[in-house]
């Protein structure tokens, strides 16, 4: 939809109420000088006439009558335009016919009336682009707060799992514990830096999984069958949501280094074509190990999906394959 700016809303506002006021007093005043000397009750049945009397009442409506408190006092107004329309009503029937009939007199009040009330839409719907604006803007803003929580609801999720290793580490005594944690402070900087902000450079997300894959080599050792392969085109200039695909990269390492078995591997491949990028995770899956999706890992999904929905809706698609052996995950967004 079209959003316009406060700006350009009072300007359209404004134009709309000084061209329609101007037509309308231009019409009066030459109906007025064409009949005034000649005809007075032809100036006072006038279209001239009727449409200054509409475009007063219906003004008088959306400015005044209908933001009074009193209903009683709304009640009146409404009943005092209706009595005015008929009066205006019969006057013009006696003027053309020389004698007040009620069917004819009926059918020009509710000519006025369907007059009336097309002038008062006209004003009420050039008077309210303000707040449909308002409307769209709070939707925005609702579809982000929805996604920040969504999104907040990851961290801790992660932190679990990291200080979870830390802790395994620690206890084996492993030499690259002090490396462990400092690769753990720069991830928890991105999380507390960046991951608020709606969009962040590509490069930063792609460095995010990499520090979590040096992690994950310091648990399964340096031999561990982990790659990642980035195409030449993934480059700083690009912006996507943060903590989107590291989701991913997560149950990749729940699957496929569930046990330590030496065919265990996971393999991601990150690539853009025609504005659009494609994310590509891959990995092992064992029938010895007693795997299921847990809650948090469906929630992880879920959040993934939800979250999708509000960053890019109808421009982005994921696909979850399950062989038995290999667990493939495909992540379409487009970037336009």
């Amino acid at each position: 939809m079209l959003k316009l700016s406060n700006k350009s809303i009072q300007f359209i506002k404004t134009t709309f109420n000084v061209t329609f006021i101007a037509i309308i007093s231009i019409e009066l005043l030459r109906e007025a000088f064409l009949s005034i000397p000649y005809d007075w009750l032809f100036f006072l049945t006038s279209d001239a006439i009727e449409n200054f009397v509409f475009v007063l009442m219906a003004y008088g409506l959306y400015y005044y009558v209908f933001k009074l408190n009193s209903i009683w006092k709304k009640i009146g107004f409404v009943v005092l335009f209706i009595f005015l329309l008929i009066g205006l009503a019969s006057l013009k029937d006696f003027r053309i016919h020389n004698r007040i009939e009620f069917e004819q007199s009926f059918e020009y009040f509710t000519s006025f009336l369907g007059k009336l009330l097309l002038f008062y839409l006209g004003i009420y719907f050039i008077n309210r682009l303000a707040f449909l604006n308002q409307y769209k803007k709070l939707k925005k803003e609702l579809n982000q707060a929805k996604e920040q929580i969504l999104r907040n609801q990851l961290h801790p999720h992660f932190l679990f799992n990291a200080f979870n290793s830390l802790y395994s580490l620690s206890l084996k005594n492993h030499p690259e514990t002090s490396d462990y944690i400092l690769k753990l402070s720069s991830m928890m900087r991105y999380l507390t830096d960046e991951t608020h902000l709606r969009k962040v450079r590509l490069n930063r997300e792609i460095d995010f999984i990499k520090k979590y894959i040096d992690i994950e080599k310091m648990r399964f050792g340096k031999d561990a069958s982990i790659q990642l392969i980035t195409d030449e085109n993934v480059h700083g200039e690009v912006l996507i949501a943060p903590f989107l695909l590291i989701i991913l990269v997560e149950n990749a390492f729940k699957h496929g280094f569930y046990t330590n078995s030496k065919d265990a591997f996971v393999k991601i491949k990150v690539n853009i074509e025609n504005d659009e990028l494609f994310f590509f995770v891959e990995n092992s899956i064992f029938k010895k190990q007693h795997f299921q999706e847990s809650n948090r890992e469906g929630k992880g999904l879920e959040n993934l999906r939800q979250r999708l929905l509000l960053l890019y809706p109808k421009h982005s698609s994921i696909k979850i394959t399950n062989t038995g052996e290999t667990h493939t995950a495909q992540l379409k967004i487009s970037l336009t």
